[in-house]
């Protein structure tokens, strides 16, 4: 995640002189800045996000970001969640992104120009899980 933040620092640095002038991103600039975003985290994978989950891919398209993750459904407590509670790790995970996206200021400012953060999470076979975006709407 510090390299997200790190490569949402560049694209204001050089799209922004000072940082209130992300305001001024236009929509049409969303798809550009995504793939920055997209190349710069691409070379770091795979990345480790926690003792369950794995950053595999990410892709691009439009106005869209997705980040495909696996997590380790081998492991008994994974197992047990995804049994027992599925729903409140949903739940959780989502409201997790959503506040990040949400009170970051730079994200913040993508999502509304009309960025949207998908998020897909596979098994270890890479049969999906489940999956959720954040836009705008969600952090109202």
């Amino acid at each position: 995640m510090k390299k997200f933040l790190t490569i949402l620092t560049l694209i204001s640095t050089l799209l922004a002189e000072n940082p209130n002038d992300l305001d001024e991103i236009k929509e049409e600039d969303i798809p550009k800045i995504l793939s920055i975003i997209k190349d710069g985290t691409k070379e770091h994978l795979p990345m480790m996000l926690d003792d369950y989950t794995t950053l595999v891919d990410i892709v691009s398209v439009q106005n869209a970001i997705e980040y495909r993750n696996r997590i380790n459904s081998e492991n008994e407590h994974v197992k047990t969640i995804l049994k027992a509670d599925k729903g409140t790790l949903i739940k959780t995970t989502f409201e997790n992104n959503k506040s990040y996206l949400c009170n970051d200021y730079e994200t913040r400012m993508l999502l509304k120009k009309g960025a949207i953060f998908i998020y897909v999470f596979y098994d270890l076979s890479d049969t999906e899980l489940f999956k959720f975006s954040v836009q705008e709407k969600d952090c109202q």
